[in-house]
């Protein structure tokens, strides 16, 4: 009886020593800032800063987005960093969708030029390309674009300063998806990312198994199971490999459908004007399709 009074004991002191949910729940994220002016001359002039984010798991992208961008603005307290943004800079608004993060900054914003500008659009790329679902930046100032950039859609390619991810680069897709509520294929346009030794027909794959962004009324037609054999592209053919395993998992009513899916988006990518099918390295002539083939899916 004795022991079991003390193994209790012991229970209860190991279940108050074991953290919370609330305890457990913050997840630490960077921010990309501006080095002091006196600081940067000979270093970086981008420095990262550990930023933690309360109960970041129940978060949608997009506020989560929002909370780093206030960190962002809000360096005061850094006597080593500072806001990459002009004094008096608040976000007026903020939107996430395909892969694409749209930030409207106040007027101040667009006082920057040069290697301010270089700077600040960097900070914030690399702070909100970490998050998942984020692979693009646009940012505008009082709801116009700025004219002094070279591109106005930021990538963490576009930095000078590597984000230390395993991302070759981000390509803009169009992914095709089952309109559920006119029967028929429609495109949306995404920013997918590429992975280091992964081809970019298997980019688009893999997004088309994620399904649309932020559209309820469009439904992926490739099951998570769904995966390319081999993929080769020559002279603008690009030629895919499936098994017939991988095949029979779809559904016949959908499989016409799930394959003119895949072969829409692969023409797509830039240089691919054709794509023919092999099974299990047999050739499937009647889901070829090709930039010229005639229009049989909703715009």
């Amino acid at each position: 009886m004795k022991r079991l009074v003390i193994l209790t004991l012991a229970l209860l002191l190991l279940a108050g020593c074991a953290p919370s949910p609330e305890e457990s729940s913050a997840d630490d994220y960077t921010l990309y800032l501006a080095a002091q002016l006196e600081d940067s001359n000979g270093g970086d002039a981008i420095r990262e800063r550990s930023f933690r984010v309360e109960n970041s798991g129940t978060m949608p992208t997009a506020e989560l987005a929002e909370t780093l961008i206030l960190g962002l603005l809000d360096a005061s307290e850094d006597l080593e960093l500072r806001s990459p943004f002009p004094s008096g800079t608040s976000l007026q608004k903020l939107s996430v969708a395909g892969g694409r993060a749209l930030v409207d900054f106040s007027a101040p914003y667009a006082r920057l030029s040069g290697i301010d500008l270089s700077i600040a659009d960097a900070c914030l790329t690399l702070t909100l390309t970490q998050l998942d679902g984020i692979y693009a930046v646009h940012i505008t100032a009082n709801g116009r674009e700025l004219p002094y950039r070279r591109t106005q859609l930021l990538t963490a390619a576009d930095a000078l300063l590597s984000s230390g991810e395993d991302v070759i680069r981000p390509i803009n897709v169009s992914l095709w998806f089952l309109d559920s509520s006119e029967d028929a294929l429609r495109a949306q346009q995404q920013t997918i990312a590429l992975y280091e030794g992964q081809s970019r027909v298997s980019a688009v794959v893999d997004a088309l198994k994620r399904g649309p962004a932020g559209d309820d009324t469009l439904q992926p037609l490739l099951p998570v199971s769904f995966a390319i054999l081999s993929t080769r592209t020559e002279g603008g053919s690009c030629y895919v490999n499936l098994s017939n395993y991988v095949v029979q998992s779809i559904e016949e009513p959908l499989r016409a459908q799930a394959m003119e899916s895949l072969s829409r988006s692969i023409l797509s990518l830039s240089g691919v004007e054709e794509v023919q099918y092999m099974v299990d390295g047999e050739s499937v002539p009647q889901w070829a399709m090709s930039l010229a083939a005639p229009e049989s899916a909703g715009d």
